[in-house]
């Protein structure tokens, strides 16, 4: 009996130590408070889930110990200078003691070009391996009174813009105190998290600071690692926010790290922390951005932890879920950026490679202009025959003209719709069964592409069909503003029963993926909708069927000058969007999103009048006219 109970003691005290958080432990010599302190507000990182391995949208790597890079036969310690030769390999931490700026690690794989040995040999290092985070107790001399608690984070691979190998980052936690003691009596002030070259701060009471008790919850940016307070998509557009987008959105994988607690400073080589007296680089050696960090204790917040919170921000810019222009113009801004990195990575690693594109793009730009002309010709009679480079032309300079006006008239005409618009599709996307087909086609990223191009996005097409309709009643007679929106207000239910019937037909066929080429073909032959309705005066089935007939013989034609007029007031209000994103920085995102909206309604008439000179056109070759009118100079 006794046995079996003695049995049964051992097995349950096994199955707590199972249960038990993982091991934390410090320098020897640290002060155990310190240790308590750092255990006590150990964070919690959460980290962007990957689809699938070497997904580059998910986070592919974990907050880690150093011991995965030393003693590693993978990596090499190596000096600047003559071919950077290789001083060590597998180098320990007393190998790295006291090495001075012009040495650095080098891992397997080139920074610059990954691909996905970073991610595979990471698995492979940390296999069996908990997360670790390093803890810090810094005060500052000029100070008194404050205390930091600095959490470390070690990172393999930074796979963001400034892609480099290694990556340190971290968050702080300020006290009112002057010791790790007294800090434990008392309740932390402020949270600052580490953010590229800046960072954020928060009250410890603050509603956007996620907590599990004492233990601040950090969101891990995925690729770049700044620390973030919430899971969102977050716009950077300085040194300090860091210049990208940066994404914390879920799902997310919660990892409890073991906690190490540092010593201020290391003086013999046999020390297990000797590897925080190197002062080179963790990882590759490259240019600018794309060069190795230094370590912790070449930060300046490791001895000025107190100025370097001072100097966070309040907030962050969260960029908004929703398809309106404002927010695309925010996620184009994310995709330019990291556009413009993939450029300057193609430049630093292969300069040739990157003049023979540019010297191909260059030439088959010029010959496509020279494959049309690009006389302007006069924007009436409407029916006559037209090159593209002479509508595009017609098109932008009615922009120079006092015509200008009417068509921003326009443009802000169609904002009611377009209001009304949101808010039936939201009405329409809360039926389940509605809302899971257009989920279907949105997650297709061919289909999105493709119909994206024609038209612009799913609440945009009402607006699209409707300013056509307007600037084709300007254009045809010569009408005012007022006298036009009469015209398409009397024709709205042949307009709308046209649209409808024209979705509805486009749509089942994407739906389906095998009839994505004819969802494709009916696309484009259903361009002259508005105008077939509004000058031929036809309803919508038999404008639809107007509108096939021009397009048939002539449908790449049309297809690429649609595609062409969409692009070009997209360069426009992108470029606009781009210019006030990046000079007026501080501009709130809403006030930016309204701005931008203006701005792409007062341009969107250029692309409709585009494609009303385009109708005329089509409906010239039809039924062959005199030649063009040349615009009065």
């Amino acid at each position: 009996m006794r046995s079996a109970v003695a049995c049964a003691l051992v097995l349950a005290a096994l199955g707590l130590l199972s249960a038990a958080p993982p091991a934390r432990a410090g320098a020897p010599g640290v002060d155990s408070a310190e240790v308590e302190l750092a255990e006590r507000y150990a964070p919690i990182v959460m980290i962007k889930q990957q689809a699938r391995p070497c997904d580059t949208a998910g986070e592919a790597f974990a907050p880690t110990s150093v011991d995965i890079v030393l003693d590693n036969r993978d990596v090499v310690l190596r000096q600047v200078g003559h071919d950077d030769p290789v001083i060590d390999r597998a180098p320990t931490a007393a190998d790295l003691f006291e090495r001075g700026e012009g040495f650095y690690l080098d891992f397997p794989g080139l920074a610059l070009e990954p691909g996905c040995i970073y991610d595979e040999d990471f698995d492979r290092y940390s296999a069996g391996r908990s997360p670790v985070v390093y803890a810090h107790v810094a005060t500052q001399a000029d100070r008194p009174g404050q205390l930091a608690l600095q959490f470390w984070t070690y990172w393999y691979y930074n796979d963001w813009n400034n892609k480099h190998e290694g990556d340190w980052e971290g968050i702080s936690i300020l006290f009112d105190a002057d010791s790790a003691e007294a800090a434990l009596e008392s309740t932390p002030v402020e949270v600052g998290y580490a953010q590229h070259e800046g960072g954020e701060r928060a009250t410890w009471d603050a509603d956007k600071l996620s907590r599990e008790g004492d233990r601040p919850v950090i969101y891990s940016s995925a690729g770049s690692h700044a620390s973030y307070f919430g899971s969102a998509l977050y716009l950077g557009r300085s040194g300090s926010e860091g210049f990208g987008c940066d994404n914390t959105d879920g799902p997310s994988t919660r990892l409890d790290p073991e906690i190490v607690v540092l010593p201020d400073d290391v003086d013999d080589p046999t020390d297990e922390f000797a590897w925080l007296a190197f002062d080179g680089r963790w990882g590759e050696r490259n240019g600018g951005p794309f060069n190795g960090p230094t370590g912790p204790r070449d930060k300046g917040r490791w001895e000025r932890p107190i100025d370097w919170h001072d100097e966070l921000r309040g907030s962050s810019v969260i960029v908004p879920a929703g398809d309106g222009f404002g927010t695309a113009v925010v996620n184009s801004f994310c995709d330019v950026v990291e556009a413009g990195s993939d450029a300057l990575i193609l430049v630093t690693s292969s300069p040739a490679v990157a003049l023979v594109l540019v010297v191909v793009a260059t030439a088959l730009g010029s010959w496509l202009a020279r494959r049309t002309d690009w006389t302007v010709v006069a924007r009436r009679p409407l029916v006559q025959p037209r090159r593209a480079g002479s509508i595009l032309r017609a098109s932008l300079a009615a922009y120079r003209t006092r015509d200008a006006l009417t068509l921003a008239k326009f443009g802000l005409a169609v904002v009611p719709v377009t209001v009304a618009t949101v808010v039936v599709v939201a009405v329409v996307r809360s039926i389940p069964l509605v809302s899971s087909l257009i989920d279907v086609v949105a997650d297709d990223t061919l289909i999105t592409l493709i119909l994206g191009l024609l038209a612009p996005g799913v609440t945009g097409i009402v607006s699209y069909v409707v300013g056509m309709a307007l600037v084709a009643a300007w254009a045809e007679a010569d009408r005012s503003v007022v006298a036009a929106v009469r015209v398409v207000v009397h024709r709205w239910r042949p307009l709308l029963g046209g649209l409808a019937r024209a979705a509805a037909i486009v749509a089942v066929l994407a739906i389906t993926v095998v009839g994505l080429p004819w969802a494709i073909r009916q696309a484009v032959r259903y361009q002259f909708l508005a105008p077939a309705v509004v000058i031929d005066d036809l309803d919508g089935h038999a404008a639809l069927d107007r509108s096939s007939a021009l397009v048939r013989e002539r449908w790449w034609h049309t297809a690429l000058f649609a595609v062409l007029a969409q692009l070009t007031v997209a360069a426009v209000a992108m470029t606009v969007g781009l210019l006030v994103l990046i000079v007026l920085s501080g501009l709130p995102l809403w006030l930016f999103s309204a701005l931008i909206s203006v701005v792409v309604a007062a341009v969107v008439p250029l692309a409709a009048l585009a494609m009303v000179l385009l109708y005329g056109d089509a409906v010239a070759s039809s039924s062959p006219i005199a030649e063009p009118e040349r615009a009065l100079a």
